[in-house]
């Protein structure tokens, strides 16, 4: 079972978005093909997006996975020195990620 908050990955793209709760999730999903996205919630799982309902997925990404995606998160919103991040856990890149958010 999906945990909130979770991270999405767009397509194609660094960008990464942070959602805290289904009624963001929702009114994210108006602008973006969530079938296309890779969802990572709050306990590290992995899911897809599949027609109302999110589905857990064959491949789970690794923690080393996450952190590479937050780095060039990072870089691209022009942060510096994004080789230094690192998280020993999903509570952390998700604290990381609240930080990149905020400033």
């Amino acid at each position: 079972m999906l945990q909130w908050p979770i991270l999405i990955k767009h397509p194609q793209q660094p960008q990464l978005q942070l959602i805290e709760h289904l009624a963001q999730w929702q009114q994210e999903t108006l602008h973006l093909s969530p079938q296309e996205l890779q969802i990572i919630d709050s306990q590290g799982m992995s899911y897809h997006w599949r027609g109302s309902q999110f589905q857990l997925a064959a491949e789970q990404m690794t923690l080393a996975t996450i952190i590479d995606w937050v780095r060039a998160h990072a870089s691209l919103n022009g942060h510096c020195c994004t080789a230094k991040l690192g998280a020993n856990s999903i509570a952390q890149v998700f604290d990381m990620m609240r930080y990149l958010e905020d400033i």
